[in-house]
């Protein structure tokens, strides 16, 4: 199982919104922890403040009249009760000691006296349940986080601090500091859901652009070798990419003059090839022993097939027009029509939609490389044409041996031949297949053989995308 996606753009997708989730839940994590310790900080400071000065309020008072003074002072975040000596508070977790001793250092300075300080963080964190009263929360992540992270709790812990009075006595505070809860958590899920989900979509359309000329790119060096004479392709998209994009319309250009060059090299060819073979035909006419005169003129007929035929290969399509739309079914038609009148069989079935915007004298070659292989080694052809929208499909089946299945993609190699029946003497210089594959991938499309079950014959389709 692949997990990396195969393209570039699901690549860089995928990493751009893992570095945003990464970024982002860590962003939460230092937003949450920074917050927390502030309003601890700040609520901390508040009510060391406000026990300070109770405490001072309660010594200047008598002690009948501190009754009076505890009750209006006792609230929901801070209850105080007053005691003839110090309470036994059941010991905390250590980790709280800094908070203690923190706690009691801003205790005494607001007190602005020397007077005995305890503070005691209750051991376990407390929430309220449903009928107003407290209950312990006992789960192991809270107690977890209540140790190591005592201003970020689920619930408030209750700080116990005890001051001793200048007459003895000892006011006892029971307060519950603000923190910040880990339910908060759940609220900052769908801002970040939708956070990461805005960045996502941006991060997409950004890889988008920088990928679309990637993939006009790939178009062009694909159409390439359909249509060297093809538009160049318009420089977009960012500096990298139209650097590359200027390096491959150089190389077109370069690639473009080499076939015009190429093909006028093999005109040149042609004509100097044949005009020494005219003059050896003459003189193997002149000859006087007829037996050798038959044999010079069936090496000189081999020698200018074998001619034709290589520069037919290598001339390929540069000689032909600008596609135009070609009418399939009248080329078919004519190349059947033109075997019947040799003698040979030859039908077709099936009709195209339309038009197939093509090279036609191509496509003719193409035909009837196929055809004439065909009849030639299967003693007739017919030829079956299935039509799309997409694709245009036209199979030539004979009723010969077949290929034998490793030699299905051989046999498209220059002058190669199968021994037997598809030898010299029955074909040509073996460069029909190959003549027919290259123009059918100039078009984009293909040719491919396959033998039909049971040694029924042999299957030639060409595919040919609209």
């Amino acid at each position: 199982m692949r997990l990396l996606p195969a393209s570039l753009f699901g690549r860089t997708l995928l990493v751009l919104a893992a570095g945003l989730l990464v970024a982002q839940l860590g962003s939460v994590v230092v937003n949450l922890f920074d917050r927390g310790s502030s309003v601890y900080r700040l609520a901390s400071f508040q009510i060391a403040a406000r026990i300070a000065q109770a405490a001072r309020i309660l010594n200047r008072l008598p002690s009948v009249e501190r009754d009076k003074v505890v009750e209006e002072i006792s609230g929901r975040h801070l209850r105080v009760a007053l005691s003839d000596r110090p309470l036994a508070i059941g010991g905390g977790f250590v980790e709280h000691d800094p908070y203690e001793v923190a706690f009691a250092a801003s205790l005494q300075q607001q007190i602005g006296a020397r007077w005995p300080v305890r503070v005691d963080i209750a051991p376990r964190p407390r929430s309220r349940s449903s009928k107003g009263e407290s209950e312990d929360v006992t789960g192991s992540f809270d107690l977890w986080m209540a140790r190591h992270f005592y201003f970020l709790l689920p619930g408030p812990f209750s700080i116990v601090v005890q001051v001793g009075l200048e007459d003895g006595t000892v006011a006892v505070f029971t307060a519950n500091v603000p923190q910040e809860p880990l339910s908060r958590l759940e609220s900052l899920v769908p801002r970040l859901v939708l956070l990461l989900l805005v960045c996502f979509v941006l991060a997409a359309l950004l890889v988008r652009m920088t990928t679309r000329s990637l993939r006009q790119l790939a178009r062009t060096a694909d159409a390439i070798g359909e249509d060297p004479e093809g538009a160049p392709l318009a420089q977009s998209g960012p500096s990298e990419i139209q650097h590359v994009i200027a390096a491959f319309e150089r190389m077109q250009a370069k690639v473009r003059d080499y076939v015009v060059e190429r093909t006028r090299m093999l005109g040149a060819i042609s004509h100097d090839l044949r005009t020494p073979i005219t003059r050896l035909r003459m003189r193997a006419e002149m000859l006087p022993d007829t037996e050798l005169r038959l044999k010079n003129l069936r090496d000189l007929d081999e020698m200018d097939a074998m001619v034709r035929s290589t520069l037919e290969f290598f001339g390929g399509l540069e000689k032909e027009p600008r596609r135009q739309p070609v009418d399939i079914a009248a080329l078919v038609d004519s190349l059947c029509e033109d075997r019947r009148e040799l003698g040979q069989q030859a039908s077709v079935r099936g009709t195209p939609i339309a038009p197939y915007h093509g090279h036609p004298q191509a496509l003719r070659r193409c035909l009837d490389n196929l055809i004439g292989n065909a009849v030639r080694y299967g003693e007739c052809a017919e030829i079956e044409i299935e039509d799309s929208a997409a694709l245009l499909r036209i199979a030539v089946r004979d009723r010969g041996p077949g290929v034998p299945e490793p030699e299905t993609e051989r046999v498209f190699e220059p002058y190669y031949r199968l021994e037997g029946s598809r030898n010299r003497a029955s074909g040509g210089a073996g460069l029909g297949l190959s003549i027919a594959r290259g123009v059918a991938r100039w078009h984009g499309g293909d040719v491919k053989l396959r033998n039909v079950a049971d040694g029924g014959g042999l299957i030639a389709e060409l595919a040919l995308p609209r």
